[in-house]
């Protein structure tokens, strides 16, 4: 089993790194009657495709050995998949093999003492910072949530419903307010976007929701223009697609009502935190006891 799991990770590093470089090397010069790369220049395009599914092998073997599930490094210490861990993988995978194609390739194709001058967009690395903000600041948050005491009765309603729902393997506990699972085969994709609290772990998080939408179609747009330029760009690349301003707003935006939504306690049962005046009760079938007449200071006659 581990001589498998060895050939399998050094076939994945071949994939990703080798395989590139060959499929470069194979094409290192145009064609002498062009000046640019052809319609489709596809040995950079499946140099990148190629580097991006050795990664892709990486992190998936990675989350099987630690994790034993597919997705496994997307698995938090809750048992759930994170959100702002897919973010930080879904860039790691995109730039860091956009990144090694475009040096690989101008090495390859051009001047090496300047193949690693290219010129990387700042709103690009604004957005990775956001994604490491997140990522960092988000168990900082929810630290608050697990010292404030948890409702017991939402957390059996909701630990129940999850168990029914999701076919756990085990009943969810909480540590404070933060809904937890016990091992990490109850992970449901579903955790992105639900909420965190034993209040609200059934239902959907809004903010969680769009900070979803948002990175999916960021992370899409970002890398079909980056897939343009590597197919039909200079045949040696210097500049990277540009992040516009309105998807770094965007972005920046998503990613502060994720971070605050963490902060933000959830409603809890009024019962727990305002409790009413008690009534005593009388045993059934006793007899009330008798007002006691107020005193008047007269005697009956």
């Amino acid at each position: 089993m581990k001589t498998n799991g060895y050939l399998l990770r050094t076939l994945a590093v071949l994939l990703a790194t080798g395989a590139p470089a060959a499929l470069l090397l194979s094409h290192p010069n145009p064609p002498p009657y062009l000046t640019v790369a052809p319609a489709l220049d596809w040995p950079r395009l499946g140099a990148w495709a190629s580097c991006l599914a050795g990664l892709f092998v990486l992190f998936v073997l990675a989350g099987l050995r630690i994790r034993g599930r597919v997705l496994g490094v997307l698995i938090d210490e809750r048992n759930r998949y994170s959100l702002s861990r897919l973010q930080m993988t879904l860039w790691t995978l995109l730039v860091l093999a956009t990144l090694y194609t475009v040096y690989i390739g101008n090495i390859v194709r051009g001047n090496a003492t300047t193949a690693l001058m290219v010129d990387l967009d700042y709103n690009l690395i604004a957005l990775m910072g956001f994604s490491l903000a997140s990522f960092v600041t988000a168990p900082m948050a929810l630290n608050r949530k697990a010292e404030q005491p948890a409702d017991t009765g939402a957390l059996a309603t909701t630990g129940q419903q999850l168990l029914d729902s999701q076919s756990l393997v085990a009943l969810p506990s909480a540590k404070g307010q933060v809904l937890m699972k016990s091992d990490p085969k109850d992970a449901r994709l579903a955790d992105l976007i639900r909420g965190e609290d034993v209040t609200n772990g059934v239902i959907v998080d809004l903010p969680r929701l769009q900070m979803l939408l948002i990175t999916m179609m960021v992370v899409f747009v970002y890398g079909a223009a980056v897939g343009h330029s590597l197919g039909s760009g200079s045949w040696v690349l210097e500049v990277l697609p540009k992040l516009h301003n309105t998807l770094l707003l965007l972005a920046l935006i998503s990613h502060s009502g994720y971070v605050v939504g963490k902060l933000i306690p959830s409603n809890l049962n009024p019962s727990v935190l305002l409790p009413g005046p008690t009534v005593q009760s009388e045993p059934p079938g006793s007899a009330a006891a008798p007002r006691s007449q107020p005193q008047t200071g007269l005697t009956p006659p």
